[in-house]
């Protein structure tokens, strides 16, 4: 009606999607960026050959974990996982991983990628700063953390290509998503960080979690 203005309130699922609209935009700008050697070494239940939990074949790198499986290491108190742990850390410059991942139906409450704190650094700042859930809600939603900020959903049983870019000097964390950026926020500012991804179990985890990962990435700029 004319001279009235309507305001429509979203529901929160909706109004998180529309809030991350915001963000979108093409991939980084890659200029005067280097690609890096990928490192990594796996971290698996400790108690089962690895192949049981982590194969790779034709340069897609399946990781698996069941939510009753054994921490990683005997006498570890943390959560069952099959990780890719990506080496040296990083204490300066910027870096920046890229890599597509799919995460089957059912996989829910995990995180799939995450900046982990340097290990001496932890007690001080915190263990991690940054991770991505996986939850079963919208077609398979990505999370960060476990909370109500929605980056992405739809991702069931689809490859999807993921940016993280981390800026020490600036100690900003940027996303992306299909080249749509859903996320940017300072880190929880230590020194030190390394990344990683796979399946690390959280709280409410599906009984079975796995993502399929290719076509890994490492980037540094000065």
């Amino acid at each position: 009606m004319a001279g009235k203005l309507r305001v429509m309130m979203l529901p929160w699922p909706l109004l998180a999607l529309a809030c991350a609209a915001a963000f979108a935009g093409a991939e980084p700008d890659m200029a005067g960026w280097t690609e890096a050697p990928v490192k990594f070494h796996v971290q698996s239940p400790y108690n089962l050959p690895q192949s049981d939990r982590y194969t790779v074949s034709n340069g897609v790198y399946h990781l698996r974990v069941l939510n009753h499986d054994a921490a990683f290491a005997s006498g570890n108190t943390t959560k069952p996982r099959t990780e890719q742990r990506f080496d040296p850390d990083y204490t300066s410059r910027q870096i920046q991983y890229a890599a597509d991942l799919m995460v089957p139906a059912g996989t829910s409450n995990v995180c799939v990628m995450q900046i982990h704190t340097g290990n001496a650094d932890s007690p001080r700042y915190g263990a991690t700063t940054f991770m991505l859930f996986i939850k079963s809600d919208n077609g398979g939603s990505l999370h960060f953390y476990s909370g109500e900020q929605i980056l992405a959903t739809n991702l069931y049983d689809k490859w999807f290509h993921l940016v993280v870019r981390h800026d020490l000097n600036t100690h900003l964390i940027e996303a992306w998503i299909d080249g749509r950026q859903v996320f940017t926020k300072k880190d929880n500012g230590a020194p030190d960080f390394y990344m990683k991804d796979g399946v690390y179990t959280q709280t409410g985890a599906s009984p079975e979690m796995e993502v399929y990962i290719k076509n890994i990435q490492f980037w540094t700029h000065p």
